[in-house]
């Protein structure tokens, strides 16, 4: 009997060790994923413009523009590198030649000038801001990004910003992974 009891015993005592162990382990698994020491970034961006021009009766036309930026990165990168690579790529844009040829559709008589005539091409401003609004939007559904997702290591994720040659054309979203609703 006294065998036996100890045997049981035994059992007992190491179910409750082998579950605490794992209890343990659980708790630093999450602890490593969750606690970052190292507060280095990367974001990878990467621009690609494709324009088209009509030269006709001596002159020459813009004939249609779109740029692309790519951007490559893990949700910390993005959460650290946002504001840099939000004003980077505003003021990269802003500065190419393509910019002034950015169209507003919206033509109503508060947007005309002092001749009466509607000023069609967007701000600087106007361009800054519509650059801010959709690329913030876009980090931001990194961050609220719902469903279940598998992966092995840091997900990377990919926010494609497309900027045509009008405002309303301007559009930034994630791009590519595997989810599961």
């Amino acid at each position: 009997m006294t065998t036996k009891m100890s045997i049981f015993i035994a059992i007992i005592v190491l179910v409750a060790v082998s579950s605490s162990m794992i209890s343990f382990f659980s708790i630093l698994n999450v602890n490593a994923q969750t606690e970052n020491t190292n507060s280095e970034y990367s974001l990878s961006i990467s621009k690609d413009a494709t324009s088209g021009l009509i030269v006709t009766d001596g002159a020459s036309y813009v004939n249609g523009f779109d740029t692309t930026y790519t951007l490559k990165g893990t949700q910390f990168d993005y959460d650290k590198a946002r504001d840099l690579a939000v004003s980077g790529i505003a003021e990269d844009f802003i500065n190419s030649p393509t910019s002034g040829y950015v169209m507003v559709n919206d033509t109503s008589p508060s947007r005309s000038n002092a001749t009466g005539l509607a000023n069609p091409f967007a701000s600087p401003e106007q361009i800054n801001e519509k650059i801010n609004s959709v690329l913030n939007s876009a980090i931001d559904d990194i961050f609220s990004d719902s469903g279940l997702t598998f992966t092995i290591g840091p997900q990377t994720y990919v926010i494609k910003c497309t900027f045509g040659d009008t405002l309303d054309s301007f559009e930034c979203s994630q791009v590519g992974g595997f989810k599961l609703f």
